[in-house]
């Protein structure tokens, strides 16, 4: 079932687990009927599966940040699942959900209609009415997967029955290796002689209010050699205008370049673009702050250097696939990026190890893993 959720992470989940013996996955979406062959080729989903569009939502509605809307939309989303699910409940045998508002839809199918439900669990957040929410799923479904050890640990006083399965994968066929890195930047329009670091993902703050430590990467601009420019990928809305305060404030604006989101098909050239690719933690690291940008940084063949917090580090490892920074400051980015500015070979070295480092995490893994899961807590 799917609401305000992170839709590609779900479409590949469901394509993986559509893929296991046994298993026929079926995306339930509150939003509006859309074209499901221009959805499945956005996705990069190769081997389709049904989808079914209850038409309660419109994910680009105007009112989608209005408190009023909000608590309309969760209690139309909640009851128009309810009923669905209902008239529905010889159709499928288990709810796998993993947005916390549909905390009620999924308990509904699990307390009145005895089918087994599943939580993929995301986040420890600060809003205490949602956390009431992920709390109640996960003391009452009959497994919950997360996406990092961090979570599984925080979550276990509530449920014994946790799956560790980190939350996304590369999608190779969106790299294209038989190109060079200044063809993609004569695409893209980026210098094509400076030494390019780059992030794409998130400017602005979350849910929980929390940002990258983009700021710390800027501020480390005015230690590294001037051709060094920092491309930041991701601004809506102006979002991304207290960064460029923080590079005036250093002087370093004219090497900072931030660019507007991007569909995720086309971050791949991004990341082939650059010199060097950053993975910076929040600012909170708060539990479960997994960025799922390592995975296709991993497939990029260019050098990564991660921050220094627990999820990062439970997917990179410092010295042989990135460089994990020693500090979270502007000095430990400045050190760790002169280390690979400084040395081809110690770049190529992690590049080439981070391309094996990304065999570990595929979505077929994560679909084998999930369908195991729920194959032994229910049959």
């Amino acid at each position: 079932m799917a609401g305000r959720t992170n839709v590609y992470n779900l479409a590949k989940t469901c394509e993986a687990v559509n893929a296991q013996e046994g298993f026929r996955a079926t995306l339930v979406t509150t939003d509006q009927e859309s074209d499901s062959q221009a959805f499945f080729h956005k996705m990069a989903i190769h081997n389709s599966f049904g989808i079914i569009s209850l038409k309660v939502t419109n994910t680009v509605s105007k009112y989608n940040s209005q408190s009023w809307y909000e608590i309309i939309a969760f209690l139309a989303v909640n009851l128009s699942l309810m009923w669905f699910i209902l008239k529905s409940m010889r159709a499928f045998d288990v709810v796998y959900f993993r947005d916390e508002s549909l905390s009620p839809a999924a308990l509904f199918a699990k307390a009145i209609l005895r089918k087994k439900v599943f939580f993929e669990i995301h986040s420890v957040l600060e809003s205490k009415s949602r956390q009431i929410l992920n709390i109640a799923a996960t003391r009452s479904v009959d497994g919950v997967i997360a996406i990092s050890s961090g979570l599984k640990r925080y979550y276990e006083k509530s449920n014994k029955n946790i799956l560790i399965s980190l939350c996304s994968a590369a999608e190779d066929s969106w790299f294209d290796y038989s190109r060079n890195k200044e063809d993609f930047r004569k695409e893209l329009r980026l210098p094509i002689k400076a030494y390019l670091i780059g992030y794409t993902g998130v400017v602005g703050a979350n849910p929980n209010d929390d940002y990258y430590e983009l700021d710390d990467i800027v501020k480390s601009l005015k230690i590294l050699p001037e051709e060094v420019i920092c491309v930041v990928v991701g601004e809506l809305n102006a979002n991304a205008d207290w960064l460029r305060q923080v590079a005036r404030g250093c002087g370093v604006e004219d090497r900072l370049m931030i660019l507007q989101w991007q569909e995720r098909s086309m971050i791949p050239k991004y990341l082939q673009a650059f010199d060097i690719i950053l993975i910076p933690k929040r600012k909170k690291d708060l539990v479960g702050d997994s960025p799922a940008k390592m995975f296709p940084a991993l497939a990029s063949r260019r050098p990564i250097i991660g921050g220094r917090t627990e999820c990062i580090e439970e997917v990179l490892t410092d010295g042989v696939d990135s460089i994990i920074v020693e500090q979270n400051n502007p000095e430990g980015w400045a050190k760790a990026i002169q280390k690979i500015y400084e040395n081809n070979d110690f770049a190529k070295k992690l590049s080439d190890q981070a391309w094996l480092t990304k065999d570990k995490y595929t979505w077929e893994k994560r679909g084998t893993a999930i369908a195991e899961f729920i194959r032994q807590t229910t049959w």
